[in-house]
């Protein structure tokens, strides 16, 4: 898949260029150990500079572990709703194309996701062609009064950071701007509708909810006498 062949990318090029290290320090050891001490000196400079590429590369890679590529023509999640009490849903969210689900109990009557997006410069950009995002977190909200102790708006994490997190760095680390820009992107605040199922797309910087069936649509787009009802859904 294009995903799979953005890890290809870096990977491909972080073996590469550890094989040419390794191949530099032999050949400087046999010139030194061949007296040409000039020789091996040029070579263990060249065997430093790959190990210090491929080093990068390793960690990029580690970086990416928790980022998916965007894919052209390709939806990034779908959500689907369920009502489970007065004001109490259950969200079911499936990333595409992976078609993995993650099940969440929500109150309110909006929700909206975020994500995070890196965008490759230079170089990187070369060697990484794919765009990466991950979806960061699914946020609700209560435009009318609950009842009981729910929070008026409610967040739940979609990723986890590892001590390698490419996205942190990019905004943290001056050396790591060159080559990456860590952002965010913000979908717009949709109701929670039983029966609703919406399909989420990454549009540059902006995350794009469609309705996807009957249920969504009037909800999304609800008729002229209920507009006033639903407050806050664009």
């Amino acid at each position: 898949s294009p995903a799979s062949c953005g890890r290809t990318h870096v990977h491909g090029a972080a073996v590469v260029v550890t094989c040419f290290a390794l191949v530099a320090l032999l050949l400087c050891w046999s010139r030194w150990l061949a007296g040409r001490r000039l020789a091996a000196v040029g070579h263990l400079v060249m065997a430093i500079a790959a190990a210090a590429g491929a080093l990068l590369m390793w960690s990029v890679m580690a970086g990416l572990e928790s980022y998916e590529a965007v894919l052209h023509d390709q939806p990034v999640a779908s959500l689907f709703v369920e009502r489970t009490g007065s004001q109490s849903f259950r969200a079911t969210l499936t990333r595409l194309p992976a078609g993995r689900v993650q099940v969440f109990e929500l109150t309110g009557d909006q929700w909206r996701l975020e994500a995070r997006t890196l965008d490759w410069r230079g170089l990187a950009a070369q060697i990484e062609p794919n765009r990466r995002y991950r979806l960061e977190r699914l946020i609700t909200r209560a435009t009318r009064p609950l009842s009981g102790p729910a929070a008026a708006e409610s967040s739940f994490s979609l990723g986890t950071d590892s001590p390698n997190d490419l996205w942190t760095r990019s905004r943290t680390m001056p050396g790591w701007k060159r080559h990456v820009r860590g952002d965010h992107a913000y979908g717009p605040w949709r109701p929670l509708a039983n029966g609703g199922l919406f399909t989420i797309w990454l549009d540059e910087g902006t995350l794009r909810v469609d309705a996807a069936n009957a249920a969504a649509v009037a909800a999304v787009d609800p008729p002229a006498g209920a507009r006033a009802e639903a407050p806050g859904l664009r």
